[in-house]
């Protein structure tokens, strides 16, 4: 023992003798296999119905994961498209996300979950990474209601892409959601294909941003005016992540008024305050357009005189 452990002198008789023994060891194990073979030819009938309810239950929940994971992935998709056009819009932009679209037959309107609480006014654009959508029409606290392009009240300046012929693409009043331009005339340089994007006459929408593509022009000799249609390049129906537009124009005004306010607030009003008997004169109309106003009369009483609140 001695010298097998230091020189390993029977390494060949270990290997002849695992020979010998293999069969006891086969015989030895005989058992266990005949009661595994046992167990599963004797299995019950609702052992495997369970197992195989089991079963299906994993597989629904994979499918569920595997649906989440492919709702995510294009989740994302659509949100680095938001970013990238976001990145192209003249002024700075807001964020926010369609949460119902009215049932009226006679509209096309969405409702978006920002409101004046997050600064939303009258008027302002909403765009998606694909084209113009519509704009702002009712300001509520939390919420906001936006008119869509194809909404038959509502009329886009737009322009041709290739030549700059200026239109105005007004929703159908058919029930397909399409645009039609109106009032051009016949000799009008506007093709099917033609891109037309955003003219920004009107200062309401971000200028040169993709509005509709020309998918069929008419020349009727009896009529003055083309009957031209469009397809809008927004996905109207698609679309849940939105933006919404604050042009540099919009973010002065606001500057403006909130300047203004403060210095109302801790500067007295010099105003002359008309009784209710006499009737107004010139002096006491507002200022308009920025026209000068009359300085008040220096003879007033100071009872006369009132800061305004």
């Amino acid at each position: 023992m001695y010298a097998d452990s230091r020189f390993d002198y029977l390494d060949r008789v270990r290997y002849g003798l695992a020979y010998v023994v293999t069969p006891l060891y086969w015989v030895a194990d005989t058992p266990a296999r005949v009661s595994d073979w046992i167990d599963d030819v004797l299995v019950s009938h609702q052992d495997l119905l369970e197992e195989k309810n089991q079963l299906q239950e994993e597989l629904l929940l994979a499918q569920r994961q595997l649906q989440l994971l492919a709702s995510l992935t294009s989740e994302n998709s659509r949100l680095r498209a938001l970013q990238a056009a976001s990145q192209s819009v003249s002024g700075q932009v807001m964020t926010a996300e369609i949460i119902y679209i009215s049932s009226d037959s006679g509209s096309r309107r969405v409702l978006i979950n920002r409101g004046a609480r997050n600064g939303v006014v009258n008027g302002q654009a909403l765009l998606d990474a694909h084209g113009l959508m519509g704009q702002v029409i009712e300001v509520l606290p939390y919420t906001s209601w936006v008119m869509l392009i194809t909404d038959v009240r509502h009329g886009t300046p737009v322009q041709v892409n290739r030549n700059g012929e200026r239109a105005i693409a007004r929703g159908s009043r058919s029930t397909a959601p399409e645009l039609e331009l109106e009032y051009v005339p016949e000799t009008a340089d506007i093709e099917s294909g033609d891109l037309l994007v955003s003219s920004g006459l009107g200062q309401r929408f971000p200028k040169d941003y993709p509005v509709a593509k020309v998918t069929s022009v008419h020349h009727d000799p009896g009529q003055p005016f083309a009957v031209i249609k469009a397809r809008p390049l927004a996905q109207l129906d698609r679309s849940r992540h939105v933006m919404l537009v604050i042009s540099p124009v919009e973010l002065n005004e606001s500057e403006l008024t909130i300047l203004a306010s403060d210095e109302m607030s801790v500067l007295p009003s010099t105003v002359t305050k008309p009784s209710a008997d006499s009737e107004p004169s010139a002096s006491s109309e507002p200022l308009v357009d920025g026209a000068p106003v009359e300085e008040p009369n220096a003879q007033a009483s100071p009872a006369q005189l009132k800061p305004e609140e």
